[in-house]
């Protein structure tokens, strides 16, 4: 399938707002019905650095958070918006998030997903009644930047940039305040930085002390590139075992609010974010895909200061070929 786009593209806000209270307040109530509100454990480790809690997200009705970003997203938008249907740009996560939400709407779902997505999570888009797209990484990316597919006639949920998004983000914030309220730390994957910035909204506002600190592998590190060069730059992504974080660079619209709310970046080996996933499913039997371990594995290096660290478990969709490698330790 190939794309043209226009020669002038969608245009795009040049600067984000971060959710407020209220309106992380507002997103909770409305998913209510279609999320739950995921446990908050301690990781069952005697030696660690510092104090590890683990936040499920994993739980979540279709394994992964992006319930509730997309979810918010698809509730907020009017009906004349949603009339000829919504579509989005994944590998994976936020096209499962997308299908059934629309799927528990009525509503018509497409998702243009990269020809390397994980075939498990794009099989599980399909299952939820959501047409696929398979495109180049390029042109898939090239939606991504642009917030929008040229031609189609549907609307464009952006997972990362959407206010109503990162609102819906912030819901895990308020949950693991309540949950534990002398959090010192709170680490989060980093795939666009929706939930950076929306679970940072949450804990500034409640208890600004918080650091949040996004975790990232070597296989792409695109923040902590941007935070050493000041902007976003091009970063290699190399294959891995992980999906549903790295990109090929920062988004633009996205740095101004990452730069305000992210205190430190982490990036950890591949081979320890497998070590982290071995970890979660032999202590606490915790299923983790690869995106989901990544601050385990930035909180386990001691990378992550001392006292009350939450580590973000993004989700569970992890292919079970490559969590069988991971437990014979071929990963």
């Amino acid at each position: 399938m190939s794309i043209t786009f226009d020669q002038n593209p969608p245009m795009i806000a040049a600067a984000l707002n971060a959710p407020t209270l209220n309106e992380i307040r507002a997103a909770a109530s409305l998913l209510a019905p279609y999320v739950i509100r995921t446990p908050l454990l301690r990781l069952n480790i005697d030696d660690g650095p510092n104090e590890i809690y683990l936040k499920l997200e994993n739980l979540q009705p279709i394994g992964v958070f992006k319930v509730r970003s997309m979810g918010n997203a698809m509730l907020t938008a009017d009906e004349h918006a949603l009339r000829n249907g919504a579509y989005t740009a994944s590998s994976g996560n936020a096209g499962l998030g997308l299908a059934w939400m629309a799927q528990q709407l009525g509503v018509a779902a497409t998702v243009y997903a990269p020809h390397t997505g994980p075939a498990g999570k794009l099989e599980g888009v399909r299952n939820f009644g959501a047409d696929v797209h398979l495109l180049g990484d390029d042109q898939w990316w090239k939606i991504i930047k642009n917030s929008g597919h040229p031609t189609d006639p549907g609307w464009y949920v952006d997972a990362v940039r959407s206010p109503a998004a990162m609102a819906g983000n912030g819901t895990i914030g308020l949950e693991i305040i309540e949950q534990l309220p002398d959090v010192d730390t709170v680490i989060v994957p980093f795939g666009g930085g929706g939930v950076a910035c929306g679970v940072a909204s949450a804990i500034r506002a409640l208890k600004p002390d918080t650091r949040l600190i996004v975790s990232e592998s070597d296989a792409a590190a695109p923040l902590t590139a941007a935070f050493k060069a000041g902007r976003p730059v091009p970063v290699a992504v190399k294959p891995s075992f992980i999906s549903g974080a790295g990109a090929p660079s920062v988004l633009e619209e996205m740095w101004p609010l990452l730069s305000e709310f992210v205190d430190s970046t982490v990036v950890s080996p591949v081979a320890e974010v497998a070590a982290a996933v071995r970890l979660l499913i032999e202590r606490n039997h915790v299923v983790a895909e690869g995106a989901g371990a990544i601050p385990v594995a930035g909180a386990l290096a001691g990378k992550a200061g001392t006292g009350k660290t939450v580590c973000v478990i993004s989700g569970g969709n992890i292919d079970r070929e490559v969590m069988a490698k991971i437990l014979r330790q071929q990963i």
